[in-house]
């Protein structure tokens, strides 16, 4: 029987030292709830040291006397709550971000079991908890409060982690029930005989347990945030959603993913992703938050939880508003935030996904550095319409079915027709006309805006050269680029490329950058720009007051010409105040030598007053709305004879 006893508890000791070698050789130390379960693992070690000395004093096998046995239950009484404190402390980190809230919160959650650690091991003086005397063991009624700290941490974690398996993979949540049903014996037995052997021999096999559902609920986080992955993500919305209560789904989106990826290393790209995670967890106390890569994140908030979105967003903000360090480079982030509210359970999963990648294509609406949309508003009207837009471009681009119009532009001063500007069309077979402010963000969206603007440059080439544009008056022709071409490291040689296939002189392209395309890397446009303007092309910005930029911050870019946008032209002829406006910049914009174009002309009273101001270009429904090439050529026939 001594044999068995010994035996028992070196048995016990060997499963923790390879469960503290399996530990350290296949888990990384770097999780915060990790280290705390290695120290459970510590103290678990001590306490069956302990009670080995226990076993020996009892069995005779080492000298017994009062001042030892004091020492050995000392030892004990603070060991195990210091198990117990630190499972429950290891149950709170591993499902909720509890390892980053401040250091106070930490201390006040720690100090029952500090304080219980401390009357037991002042307790051979003070006899608080116990005392010896004469090889006898007492109880004290401090004893109780001991015990019931152990209870609490061990019932309120198991407890709380029982609540909260939904929030983790589902090994988790089967390994914490198995954990709950093992605690209960173990409860149930001390109870009834008061025999502690099976009580801590339970608490090491649950130890157990978590350590090995530990190692497998690192195949569900994400090694680059140590937020949870697709597959995690994945798991619960096949599990949780269309359950009731309460829930909100946030997808936070890098709006620039791919410009950084494309124009630095990935490292770079690496490092933005994993602090913009470490932002997140700082800034909300929620457990269930995903990282499904390509720059996109998921918060999931239950109702019951602490969680403000408007702190939460004023703070996100203030980050991304703040320059990202790329290589020596500052560079803006632009996030996306689609709110989707699901109230209980009326949402079943197979429409959550629906929502989700309607959400997921949406296309984005402004340049803000935070660019929020309810998702609670889109309907499966619009995401059908979303598909089939998507789908009419794959069509377009594969059976050539975009066109490319031209809409005049008129100069005031020769009041002939000098320039057009190039506007891509779309008349799908199914769908029928399908705008450009529709199928523009979209394609921006999927990636398919470059194959589209490629086909834009090659028409437009093509229409140079078949034309003698000199002969019909012209001056240029004008192209629009998108914000992505703009960022694009190749478009120079793309341009060269052209420029040598079609055999036409860069003087009569004009390439429309839109006001947007600045908000993203000033100095790389800037460079971009100006090797561009080396090969002999012009630039127009297009747009202009639509957004930010001021006229200093325009002169900084090499722009020959300036589209006033058709929201300011229109306000003159409503309003005083705006009127003047619009009188003083064309005189300032004409001050530093830079052409003006008034856009979205439609009456004769408009062309009058803008060509008395001094615009030297107008363009509008009054000249003529967009038409094909054909019908085009046909208006500057008979429009610049007269």
């Amino acid at each position: 029987m001594i044999h068995m006893r010994v035996a028992y508890n070196l048995l016990i000791i060997t499963i923790l030292f390879i469960c503290l070698w399996f530990f350290h050789v296949s888990i990384k130390d770097d999780a915060y709830y990790r280290k705390v379960l290695k120290g459970c693992m510590c103290v678990g070690l001590l306490m069956y040291f302990n009670r080995l000395l226990n076993v020996a004093m009892v069995e005779g096998f080492v000298g017994y006397s009062d001042a030892l046995y004091s020492f050995e239950r000392a030892v004990h009484f603070a060991l195990t709550v210091m198990v117990y404190t630190l499972y429950a402390y290891f149950m709170l980190c591993l499902i909720s971000p509890f390892g980053t809230y401040k250091k106070w919160k930490h201390l006040v959650f720690l100090s029952p079991g500090i304080l219980a650690c401390l009357l037991a091991l002042t307790s051979p003086w003070t006899h608080w908890v116990f005392y010896v005397q004469d090889g006898v063991y007492h109880t004290e009624k401090c004893v109780l409060f001991v015990i019931l700290v152990r209870a609490i941490y061990a019932l309120g974690a198991t407890g709380y982690a029982l609540l909260k398996r939904h929030l983790l993979p589902q090994i988790f949540g089967r390994s914490v029930t198995l954990v709950a049903v093992f605690a209960a014996m173990q409860s149930t037995h001390f109870l009834l005989t008061r025999d502690e052997s099976l009580y801590y021999s339970t608490l090491i096999i649950n130890i157990l347990i978590l350590t090995l559902t530990t190692t497998v609920v690192d195949f569900y986080k994400d090694s680059l945030t140590g937020l949870l992955n697709r597959e995690a993500f994945e798991q619960y919305v096949e599990t949780e959603i269309g359950k009731r209560g309460n829930k909100a789904v946030y997808l936070i989106k890098l709006k620039n993913y791919e410009y950084i990826m494309d124009n630095w290393h990935e490292s770079a790209l690496l490092e933005v992703i994993a602090e913009l995670a470490t932002c997140m967890r700082k800034f909300v106390r929620i457990p269930a938050m995903y990282y499904l890569g390509v720059g996109r994140y998921v918060l999931i908030v239950h109702k019951r939880e602490i969680f403000s979105e408007e702190k939460f967003f004023n703070q996100l903000r203030e980050r991304v508003e703040s320059t990202f360090d790329l290589n020596n480079v500052n560079v803006h982030l632009n996030l996306f935030i689609a709110v989707m509210n699901l109230e209980n359970g009326k949402i079943n999963k197979q429409n959550f996904y629906k929502y989700f990648t309607a959400c997921d294509d949406m296309r984005y609406r402004s340049s803000e550095p935070l660019e929020i949309i309810r998702g609670d508003n889109i309907g499966i009207d619009k995401m059908h319409r979303y598909r089939s837009v998507e789908e009419a471009i794959e069509r377009a681009l594969v059976e050539n079915e975009f066109r490319i119009f031209y809409q005049p532009i008129i100069s005031t001063e020769k009041n002939k027709i000098i320039s057009a500007e190039a506007l891509i069309r779309l008349n799908d077979r199914v769908l029928g006309f399908v705008s450009p402010e529709e199928f523009i963000p979209i394609s921006e969206n999927n990636g398919k805006i470059m194959e589209i603007s490629e086909y834009v440059i090659d028409n437009v080439f093509r229409f140079v050269r078949d034309h003698n544009l000199e002969d019909m008056g012209f001056e240029f022709i004008e192209m629009n680029l998108s914000v992505m071409q703009c960022m694009d490291k190749k478009l120079t040689e793309k341009l060269q490329y052209y420029l040598n296939k079609y055999g036409v002189d860069a003087k009569h392209i004009n390439l429309e950058i839109t006001e947007t395309a600045t908000n993203f890397d000033e100095e790389r446009l800037k460079k971009q720009l100006t090797r561009i303007k080396s090969l002999g092309f012009t630039f127009s910005l297009d747009d202009y007051g639509t957004g930010y930029s001021n006229l200093v911050r325009v002169l900084e870019y090499p722009v020959d010409v300036i589209k006033l946008d058709k929201s300011i032209v229109w306000s003159a002829f409503h309003d005083r105040d705006n009127y003047i406006t619009l009188k003083n910049l064309i005189s300032m914009f004409h001050d530093v030598r830079r052409k003006i174009v008034a856009e979205g002309v439609e009456s004769e009273e408009q062309k009058n007053v803008l060509t008395d101001l001094g615009c030297d270009y107008l363009q509008g429904y009054y000249y003529s709305k967009p038409v094909s090439e054909e019908e085009f050529l046909a208006f500057v026939g008979k429009y610049n004879i007269l």
